[in-house]
C-alpha cells in the first residue's frame, strides 16, 4: 500500500468506529491522575485466593532506597480521599500519608486503588501502604497485616427521627433495609447471626433509595454507614441514629502481610502522631474542626518525643522461633508466662489482680479447649520468655516499643493510675479544695509525692501535709479514722484503692468529672503479650480478647480490679468466631 493509500484509509476507519459507536483509542501521554470522581457500577466479582508466601524483603528497603512511599488510596471516598477538581487528592487519608511521609522523609506517591483491588495491589507489592477508608474484617486478615485503627467508623441504626426506639433489640421481627454489595448488608447478616434477632431484611441498590424507603415507610430502620447518613441526610429532623452501633468497622492502614517491620513503623507514627497532635490536626482540617477521638489510639511507653524514621526498624521479615499454632493443635497445652505465686498475707490489689489474670487465663483456655501450663520465672522478664520459646503468652506486661524486637502487644485490657480518694462529706470536687489538709500517699509509690505536687500547684494549692502510708489496708483508717492529722484524702494507684471504695462506698468516693467519670492523673496499661512475627497466633489472641470485651466476661473478671468506665475501649473486628479451629466466642 502507498503512501496516498494509507493517507485515505486512516480517515475511513476512524469513521468506521465512530458510526459503530466505538471509541477511538489514540495514544497520548496520560495525566498523574485520571479524573475518576463518579464510581463504575460494581458488578458481582469472585473472589480469588491469596497465597500467604513471605514477602522476599519489608517495604521499608524499598522505601529506604526509592527515597518515596506508595500510598493506596480511593480517589472518591469524602472526607477520607478524593481527587478534587484541581486535580489535587485531598481528604483525612491523603493528609495522614503525607504527614507519615514527611515524618519518614520519604515522598509520598498516591495510587489509586478501589475497594476490589486494594488488598491485591498490596499483596502483589504495587503499593507499599494502603490508606484507603478501610475497615479491618477479619476476613481480611488472610491477605493484609493491619495497623492499629485510627478511625472509629461503624455502621449504624438509621430510623425516622420520631421513632420511639432506643436499643438495636428493639428491632426484632421489623423491616430493615440495607444497600446491596456493601459492607450495610454485611453489617446487618452479622447482627442478625450474632444476636439471633429475626428481621425482615429489604435491599436496595444505593443510599438514596434505601433513605427514600425509610422516608415513606417502606422500612422501619436502615443499617448504612454513619458518615455516609450524615452526608446525605443534611436536614435536622429527618433521621435520627440509634447509639448502638449495629457493626464496628475501625478504619486502619494495611501492609503487606507478614512484614512486621512495616507495620511496627506505621504503628508507632500513628501513636507518634496521637501523642503530639498531629492526629488532631488532620481531623480537625477534615472534620469541621471537630476534635480527634481521645482515646482512639493509646500511645505505648517509650513511643518517642521524635517522630520514627525507617532507618530505625529492619528491612527484613522476621519469623517466630516456633509458630504456636501448630503446637497448640498437637499437644493442646497453653504456655503461660506473667503469673507469679502470690503470698497469703500479700496486698488486696496485688491479690485480686492475681486472681482475675487466672480467670483471664483460664477463660479464653477455656473457648481455645486447651490446658493451661504456667511458666516459672525465677526471675527472667515474661518477654523474655517468650522471645525465647519457652511461653507462648504473656500477661500483665506493659505495651512497650523498647520490647517490640520481643513481643507482639494486644490492646490494651486494664488501665490503672493514680486517683484521689476522699471522704464523701469533705465535699473535695477537686485538688483546689485541698488547701490546708492533708494528704496521704503510699511509701512503696515513690512518684506519688511529685505528681500530688505538680497538681497541687496547678490548681494553686498548697497542701499541709503528705502522710506516708505503710500499708495498703490503712488507706481507709487514714481517712475515717478522725484523728487529729487532718487526713481527708489519699493519693494512690487506683488498683490499691478500689477494695476501700467496695467497703465503704457510703463514706469513701473518688474525684470524679462532672459525667460521673473518674479522674486519672497518670495512667498506665497492661496487655498481653505474643512471640514477635507469629501473626496467626496474635490475630487468634486479639479475636478471643475482643469477643470478651463484646460479651461481658473481660469486664465481668476485671471488676474486683478496676471500675468499668477505666476499661480502655477497644477495636472489634467484625467477622467468624472461630479461627483455625479454636472458638473465640464465649
Amino acid at each position: 500500500m502507498n503512501r496516498r493509500s494509507e493517507i485515505l484509509v486512516a480517515p475511513l476507519v476512524a469513521l468506521v468506529f465512530v458510526l459503530l459507536g466505538v471509541p477511538l483509542l489514540v495514544a497520548q501521554d496520560a495525566p498523574p491522575h485520571a479524573p475518576t470522581l463518579v464510581p463504575p457500577t460494581l458488578v458481582p466479582t469472585v473472589e480469588t485466593a491469596f497465597a500467604d508466601a513471605l514477602p522476599a524483603e519489608s517495604a521499608i528497603a524499598r522505601i529506604v532506597a526509592a527515597g518515596s512511599v506508595r500510598i493506596g488510596i480511593l480517589f472518591n471516598e469524602l472526607p477520607f480521599g478524593e481527587l478534587n477538581v484541581r486535580g489535587e487528592i485531598s481528604g483525612f487519608d491523603a493528609d495522614l500519608g503525607r504527614s507519615m511521609a514527611e515524618a519518614w522523609g520519604v515522598t509520598p506517591e498516591f495510587v489509586q486503588v478501589t475497594r476490589q483491588t486494594g488488598a491485591e495491589m498490596l499483596a502483589a507489592g504495587e503499593i507499599d501502604m494502603l490508606i484507603a477508608a478501610q475497615p479491618h474484617l477479619r476476613s481480611l486478615d488472610s491477605l493484609i497485616e493491619f495497623s492499629e485503627a485510627y478511625y472509629p467508623s461503624e455502621q449504624v441504626m438509621v430510623l425516622r427521627d420520631g421513632d420511639p426506639a432506643q436499643a438495636l433489640s428493639e428491632m426484632a421481627n421489623k423491616r430493615i433495609g440495607y444497600i446491596m454489595g456493601t459492607r450495610s448488608e454485611t453489617a446487618l447478616q452479622e447482627w442478625t447471626s450474632r444476636t439471633g434477632i429475626a428481621v425482615t431484611a429489604q435491599p436496595y441498590v444505593n443510599l438514596d433509595q434505601a433513605l427514600s424507603g425509610l422516608s415513606t415507610g417502606a422500612v422501619d430502620g436502615l443499617v448504612a454507614n454513619r458518615l455516609h447518613v450524615q452526608r446525605a441526610v443534611t436536614q435536622p429532623g429527618v433521621v435520627r441514629v440509634l447509639g448502638e452501633p449495629v457493626m464496628p468497622e475501625p478504619f486502619a492502614v494495611g501492609v503487606r502481610r507478614q512484614d512486621t517491620n512495616m507495620r511496627d513503623l506505621v504503628d508507632r507514627t500513628l501513636q507518634f502522631f496521637a501523642q503530639n497532635g498531629r492526629l488532631n490536626e488532620i481531623h480537625r482540617a477534615n472534620f469541621n474542626n471537630v476534635d480527634y477521638p481521645a482515646a482512639m489510639i493509646v500511645p505505648w511507653a517509650n513511643v518517642g518525643d521524635t517522630a520514627p524514621t525507617p532507618s530505625q526498624f529492619g528491612t527484613d521479615i522476621p519469623t517466630p522461633a516456633q509458630y504456636v499454632i501448630p503446637r497448640l493443635q498437637t499437644d493442646r497445652t497453653l504456655r503461660v508466662a506473667g503469673i507469679r505465686d502470690v503470698a497469703p498475707d500479700a496486698p488486696e490489689s496485688e491479690r485480686r489482680l492475681d486472681a482475675a489474670h487466672r480467670a483471664f487465663v483460664n477463660e479464653i483456655a477455656r473457648r481455645w479447649n486447651v490446658t493451661v501450663v504456667y511458666v516459672p520465672d525465677n526471675g527472667t522478664n515474661p518477654l523474655d520468655l517468650l522471645a525465647n520459646g519457652q511461653a507462648d503468652l504473656a500477661i500483665g506486661v506493659q505495651p512497650d516499643w523498647n520490647a517490640a524486637g520481643q513481643a507482639m502487644f494486644s490492646e490494651p485490657y486494664l488501665m490503672h493510675g493514680y486517683q484521689l480518694m476522699s471522704e464523701t462529706s469533705a465535699n473535695i470536687t477537686g485538688f483546689s479544695d485541698l488547701r490546708g489538709k492533708g494528704v496521704g500517699i503510699f511509701s512503696d509509690e515513690p512518684d506519688a509525692d511529685e505528681i500530688l505536687a505538680q497538681q497541687a500547684q496547678a490548681a494553686r494549692a498548697i497542701v499541709d501535709d503528705v502522710f506516708q502510708l505503710a500499708n495498703e489496708s490503712d488507706a481507709a483508717f487514714a481517712i475515717l479514722a478522725g484523728t487529729d492529722i487532718n487526713l481527708t484524702s489519699v493519693f494512690g494507684d487506683s488498683m490499691r484503692l478500689r477494695p476501700h471504695i467496695e467497703a465503704n462506698p457510703d463514706t469513701l468516693e473518688l474525684l470524679s468529672d462532672g459525667e460521673g467519670n473518674p479522674i486519672f492523673f497518670s495512667r498506665h496499661y497492661l496487655a498481653l503479650a505474643t512471640p514477635r512475627a507469629d501473626l496467626d497466633f496474635e490475630l487468634l489472641v486479639d479475636y478471643t480478647l475482643q469477643e470478651m470485651m463484646r460479651d461481658g466476661t473481660l469486664a465481668s473478671m476485671l471488676a474486683p480490679v478496676t471500675s468499668a468506665q477505666a476499661i480502655p475501649p477497644m477495636e472489634v473486628w467484625p467477622g467468624a468466631t472461630n479461627y483455625l479451629g479454636f472458638s473465640v466466642s464465649g
